[in-house]
């Protein structure tokens, strides 16, 4: 049955009148009368009494006004709610990302996510972590992939779940005689020369503290802002890097061939740097940014299904 049929059963009972109630309506009272008698004979029963001027309640039409009344109050809250969530994802959403963003496949849940909000939009912003934690407490994005000192969102002041874990590997020019090694003691790697991302960098600072934990500290010749930096200075045999694994998995640099032209190596002990997303504690997620979050746990646990 067409639900307007109810509105306009209702607005007759409260009027008892055809004229008063297709005034309400903003109708004519030929179209209302046979609506009305549409409904009468979809339910098989009478729902009012007829005289030349009123109209009144028959036992059915009793019977059926509260239900009435509860059907249209169902669909304007129905209505309601979703214009308000669809409204809701028109905003915008700012991520703050770790660099190589296609590799940790947070590029695949953005796609994701706007597809199944395609008012919604996603501005990335893509950083050393320790100035995506900055941005995120000064409130120029919503949320943040990164690795996190101590592995710790609470010590950073925020809250945040587990994403991916990720490990530190080394990275050597094919022609480099440790790079036929699968594993490798870290100390073995003490005489090098090293090309290393930017100073005071959470990922550097990873790297000097897992060399200083096995007692030496690394020779670096070259400093880069760029992972692909990195990579094609370490393929021109400049020296060698210890970076991400996820970092390795395909070069940025479009010029490279297919076949990778350096060699990753497993370091000993294995250093896992995990990866988090994380938002501010002293604030409630918009509800955009929301669904987001729930994309990004849909995405963790389709990883974990077998």
């Amino acid at each position: 049955m067409n639900l307007s049929y109810f509105r306009e059963f209702i607005a007759l009972a409260d009027t008892s009148n055809y004229l008063e109630a297709s005034e309400r309506l903003f109708m004519g009272q030929s179209t209302l009368s046979k609506h009305i008698m549409a409904m009468e004979r979809e339910l098989g029963v009478s729902l009012f009494e007829r005289t030349s001027r009123r109209v009144t309640l028959t036992r059915f039409g009793k019977l059926l006004l509260p239900h009435a009344r509860a059907i249209v109050q169902a669909q304007y809250d129905y209505t309601a709610d979703l214009e308000n969530e669809t409204e809701s994802l028109r905003g915008r959403v700012t991520v703050g990302t770790v660099s190589a963003t296609a590799k940790y496949r947070i590029t695949e849940i953005i796609a994701s996510y706007k597809r199944s909000y395609p008012h919604s939009s996603v501005r990335m912003i893509e950083g050393d972590p320790s100035d995506l934690i900055a941005q995120l407490k000064a409130r120029k994005c919503d949320m943040i992939f990164a690795h996190l000192p101590n592995n710790n969102p609470e010590e950073a002041g925020l809250q945040g779940f587990w994403y991916c874990d990720d490990y530190l590997v080394g990275v050597f020019p094919n022609s480099h005689p440790l790079a036929k090694e699968k594993v490798l003691p870290l100390e073995r790697l003490q005489d090098e020369t090293f090309i290393a991302l930017a100073e005071n960098s959470v990922a550097h600072d990873l790297v000097l503290e897992s060399c200083h934990r096995v007692g030496f500290s690394p020779k670096i010749a070259f400093f880069c802002n760029r992972i692909d930096s990195v990579l094609d200075l370490v393929t021109k045999e400049m020296g060698i890097a210890i970076l991400m694994e996820n970092m390795t998995v395909r070069p940025e640099d479009s010029n490279f061939p297919d076949q990778a032209p350096f060699s990753v190596v497993q370091l000993q002990p294995r250093v896992t740097a995990p990866v988090y997303l994380c938002y501010r504690a002293d604030e409630e997620l918009s509800p955009a940014a929301k669904h987001f979050v729930q994309s990004v746990q849909e995405e963790i646990a389709n990883r974990s299904e077998p």
